[in-house]
């Protein structure tokens, strides 16, 4: 997300911001048809940052905030379909890099292609992708016109505080949980709030620059960590689904021993790399946030 909340009037800014990525999501949604694919996902990246954009000003929001939340979140599932069998062969591809002599042996190249025309019929069977797009846009150009109501009065850091020490509380809450829990659930739970605490990190960049750059990349290799391992989990469960996708029982027994070697890597990482970014108290990151905040903009 190129757009951030300078320290001046964060009002205005999450205002602009907000129709940024709507028109951003809108722009994404319109290319031509050979380019979907990739615009969709784009579109789905925006619709994430704005719900973090949301949860960043969810108390002064009020009611708004359900009702914006669930109308992004809804279009979000509108356009998953077309996207996933897509995220499916990147995920095989990304674990390719990681066992080359494996996925280079024929019966492996073979489940690939089985996965690249999976993609392909996904994306042109998709026949009512027309309608769901133009319907999403029907919404996101609605969600625009309700911007300039919400109800933002309070004033500087405080339209801020309570969201950026939410949105950090619920993710030490759901690493907290994960030391003892390693489900795909609740791994997924915690991935959702490590990247709204991205977002944010990457909206609040302008009060302190250079360290909340640092913060930002952590955050982004924390979620790439997380995301990578839910993908991996969806293949297992499309595994089962359609073993005849992945070819016979030896190597899908193989195939199943790198997913679970390299998920078993990824978790590890991504619970180190965790206790670094959460170690701190809400209240204290917060009020940390809020001298760089009161700095940069004194």
């Amino acid at each position: 997300m190129g757009y951030k909340l300078r320290p001046q009037d964060p009002a205005a800014e999450v205002r602009k911001v907000a129709r940024q990525g709507i028109d951003k999501a809108i722009e994404a949604l319109s290319v031509a048809p050979e380019e979907r694919a990739e615009g969709v996902h784009q579109a789905r990246k925006r619709f994430k940052e704005l719900r973090a954009l949301l949860r960043l000003v969810r108390k002064p929001l009020g009611d708004e905030f359900q009702r914006e939340n669930h109308r992004l979140r809804d279009l979000g599932r509108a356009l998953a379909e077309s996207r996933d069998a897509t995220a499916m062969l990147e995920s095989w591809d990304a674990l390719a890099k990681r066992f080359p002599s494996l996925f280079a042996e024929a019966d492996f190249k073979k489940t690939r292609r089985r996965l690249q025309a999976r993609a392909k019929q996904a994306e042109s069977g998709a026949t009512d992708l027309d309608t769901r797009i133009g319907e999403v846009i029907d919404q996101l150009q609605d969600a625009r016109s309700c911007v300039d109501t919400w109800p933002l009065q309070t004033k500087g850091f405080d339209l801020l505080a309570g969201g950026v020490k939410r949105t950090y509380a619920d993710g030490c809450a759901e690493l907290a949980k994960a030391r003892h829990d390693l489900s795909d659930e609740q791994l997924h739970q915690w991935r959702k709030r490590v990247k709204d605490h991205w977002y944010q990190t990457r909206l609040l960049a302008p009060s302190w620059p250079k360290l909340m750059q640092l913060r930002s990349d952590s955050l982004k290799e924390l979620a790439d960590l997380l995301g990578d391992d839910h993908d991996l989990a969806m293949m297992t469960e499309l595994m089962q689904a359609q073993p005849a996708l992945f070819g016979d029982d030896t190597l899908r027994e193989r195939l199943g021993t790198a997913v679970a070697e390299r998920r078993s890597e990824l978790q590890s990482a991504a619970l180190k790399l965790g206790e670094e970014i959460y170690a701190e108290a809400p209240k204290e990151m917060v009020a940390r946030w809020q001298r760089y905040w009161d700095g940069a903009s004194g």
